[in-house]
């Protein structure tokens, strides 16, 4: 039997909640909850903050289970980029930036409508197998992949912090992320 925050678990859990098989539920969220609520805790810095936020993950869990596809990407980190992007959007919306380690944490939008490179990296699994793959490439193109996934910074904060042109982050993180599709993908 699988541990119940194996992938194989957690992803059958997930397609008995798209079902509204809600009596998985508890066990899905028992299995869940700790990571996420540390992982949502890093981003808006206050304990009862971050209960509502993982409140509110679950319940978009609930209302998009339906969209997570196995064959994709695997259940962690789906889940940790919604509570990701629920936490980012509740400290948005306070008016104010959080901090993580000194860096703003925000998501790297491209201009041209590309999703956001932490999308990218986690529809591939963990980012740290990701992140190694892209280190094999180019250490110019993994520091803004880095830069971007890890601190969270936009491709503008990326140019103004390793003084290139935002042409030449944009460039980089592109490349970059072409090369890891296709180390992924094999």
């Amino acid at each position: 039997m699988a541990k119940p925050d194996s992938d194989e678990s957690l992803t059958e859990q997930l397609a008995r909640i798209a079902r509204r098989d809600m009596s998985v539920f508890p066990k899905f969220y028992d299995a869940t909850s700790g990571r996420l609520f540390a992982n949502i805790l890093g981003i808006v810095k206050n304990r009862e903050a971050a209960e509502d936020v993982l409140q509110e993950t679950y319940i978009k869990v609930l209302n998009r289970a339906h969209a997570f596809d196995s064959d994709r990407g695997k259940p962690w980190p789906w889940l940790v980029l919604m509570a990701r992007n629920t936490a980012i959007d509740r400290v948005r919306a306070r008016g104010r930036r959080a901090n993580l380690d000194g860096e703003k944490f925000l998501i790297a939008m491209d201009d041209n409508d590309q999703p956001p490179v932490d999308e990218t990296l986690a529809t591939h699994g963990e980012g740290v197998r990701a992140m190694d793959e892209v280190s094999k490439y180019d250490a110019a193109c993994t520091e803004c992949i880095r830069a971007a996934f890890y601190d969270g910074l936009t491709y503008s904060e990326i140019a103004e912090r390793e003084n290139l042109p935002l042409g030449t982050v944009k460039s980089r993180i592109r490349r970059g992320l072409k090369f890891l599709k296709s180390r992924l993908d094999r």
